[in-house]
């Protein structure tokens, strides 16, 4: 009977190289490597050689045609055929398989505490652990697999949103530039104090309310007074008065300018001046004329001498009167040129304030974002405590809850407080619907350690004692949580960034005892307080 030829690994066995080496700890045998990519024997098979492959990578070795056996390579013991590797070569080893496959296990990832066999880890736990690292495929922040919800939900910064007012769909970073255009977003009309305006029907609405306050309709020659639009003619009518003098007095300012300035009674005296010439000329004319004739009967004679005579004394005048033109012509001209370089310079001038005026406004505006920041400033380290005891107040409760609900604010982070002066920093971190487990069923209220100037001087992990407690108002009974950290988490260890995973009780305290009458909530506020014990510091 013949034999039957092994058949070649399937490529729908397994799409993937082998297991983490980490998974077995230090239990790890070179009997269970994969000659190919080093790592723990998933699906193995072995090659007429003897050396054994993941049947991933044995299929990816051969899908370019046979390939020497580079561990009988490195071995030394490379012998043909049988150390080339080629489809139908090679056969399933399950006898290794099944040992590999019940080797003890644990997860590599960080905080968790699976175990099990190997076959356990391929089938139940691999690619599903809670633990495990993965990016964001929106923003490619490392984060953990069972915080993806959450991140993708909250605190995604590329994640996307609809308005609430228009549902249009606009990335989380953009929200108030969509706020700015929003036409659905609602106004409060500065008149009637209507709210809930769209912005789209705002300008037809301070059209028609009577409420609004508009300039009045003499604001351009100096009336800096805005009133009620029900009220403007009342206004026109007590103001008559005063509306005319505005108008007189900038009718004559016009006048001034335009005789100062425009150049129409150049125009003018110099057409007069050209009439004068002419008129000058003809008079000339005139005389020579009268001369010629001269040589006439002496009764003609006389009477041309007593016209050359009178002309004589016109032409002298209009001498007189062409003189002072000409004397007022230069006046103007010298006038109108005086004018032209004071216009300049005022336009320079004007210029010269304008751009002042600018770097000005930058400088308050950059002053103004300053004394924001040391307001915020002098506002924590007025909250701010050195004894490890830290009591936070927290008001506006309901608005804020609300805020929690609809997701515009589900977390709020407390100002820092310290054990010392030079001690550890550390902030609190409230959930007020609830995070995670708690999630619209508590109140979640986690412990967070910050990174601190004198962190190099300090003993790391941090090992102290926390205590978190909701304080009832009538000093009766506090809710009162307390942990001792876990000194393996990420959580307690010395902080490479602004602040670590948050830590703590994420079933705080029920929603339920915050409703109705209760002594923890009193003016819409409460009170939360945080003890560090400070022993061996």
């Amino acid at each position: 009977m013949a034999t039957q030829e092994p058949s070649p690994p399937s490529s729908m066995e397994s799409n993937k190289p082998g297991f983490p080496k980490k998974i077995l700890g230090n239990k790890l045998e070179d009997k269970h490597l994969c000659n190919c990519c080093h790592n723990i024997l998933r699906r193995p098979f072995q090659a007429q050689c003897g050396h054994r492959f993941c049947s991933y990578c044995f299929n990816r070795t051969v899908s370019n045609g046979p390939q020497k056996c580079n561990a009988c390579i490195k071995e030394d013991i490379f012998e043909e055929p049988t150390s080339v590797l080629k489809q139908g070569c090679a056969f399933p080893d399950n006898a290794v398989r099944r040992e590999v496959e019940s080797l003890s296990a644990v997860c590599i990832n960080e905080d968790c505490t699976w175990e099990g066999t190997i076959k356990e880890y391929e089938l139940n736990h691999e690619g599903k652990c809670e633990f495990m690292i993965i990016p964001c495929p929106s923003c490619k922040e490392r984060i953990r697999f069972n915080e993806q919800e959450r991140h993708n939900e909250r605190e995604c910064p590329e994640r996307t949103l609809n308005c609430k007012y228009c549902k249009e769909p606009f990335h989380f970073k953009n929200i108030k530039a969509h706020d700015e255009i929003c036409p659905k977003y609602p106004m409060i009309c500065e008149g009637c104090a209507k709210k809930k305006i769209p912005r789209e029907k705002y300008v037809d609405h301070i059209k028609l309310c009577t409420k609004f306050r508009t300039p009045c309709r003499f604001h351009v020659v100096g009336c800096d007074m805005s009133v009620e639009k029900e009220k403007i003619h009342d206004h026109e009518r007590a103001y008559a008065y005063e509306h005319l003098n505005l108008l007189l007095h900038y009718i004559m300012g016009m006048k001034v300018s335009m005789e100062g300035l425009q150049p129409q009674g150049l125009e003018v005296a110099g057409h007069k001046l050209l009439e004068l010439q002419q008129s000058l000329r003809e008079l000339e004319a005139r005389v020579s004329q009268l001369s010629t004739t001269s040589s006439g009967p002496p009764v003609q004679g006389a009477a041309a001498s007593s016209s050359c005579t009178e002309l004589e004394v016109k032409a002298g005048t209009f001498e007189n009167v062409v003189c002072v033109l000409n004397r007022e012509v230069e006046r103007f001209a010298t006038t109108m040129e005086a004018s032209n370089r004071q216009h300049k310079l005022d336009q320079d001038k004007i210029e010269a304030l304008s751009n002042k005026v600018r770097q000005l406004e930058r400088t308050v505006g950059l002053k103004d974002l300053t004394v924001v920041e040391m307001e915020g400033r002098l506002r924590e380290m007025s909250a701010t405590t050195f004894d490890g005891v830290f009591i936070w107040r927290i008001s506006d409760f309901a608005k804020k809850r609300q805020d929690a609900i609809a997701g515009r604010a589900p977390a709020m982070f407390s100002p820092a407080f310290y054990t010392s002066k030079y001690g550890y920093k550390m902030c609190l971190r409230i959930y007020l619907n609830g995070d995670g487990t708690g999630r619209g069923s508590h109140l979640s209220l986690f412990f967070v350690v910050m990174r601190g100037l004198n962190d190099a001087l300090l003993k790391w992990p941090f090992n102290q004692k926390v205590t978190l407690m909701l304080l009832d108002q009538s000093n009766r009974e506090h809710i009162i949580d307390a942990f001792r950290p876990d000194v393996t988490s990420s959580s307690f260890q010395r902080p490479v960034s602004e602040m670590n995973i948050a830590s703590g009780c994420p079933l705080f305290c029920p929603l339920s005892k915050l409703d109705g009458k209760n002594s923890y909530i009193r003016d819409d506020t409460i009170f939360i307080k945080a003890i560090v014990d400070l022993t061996g510091l």
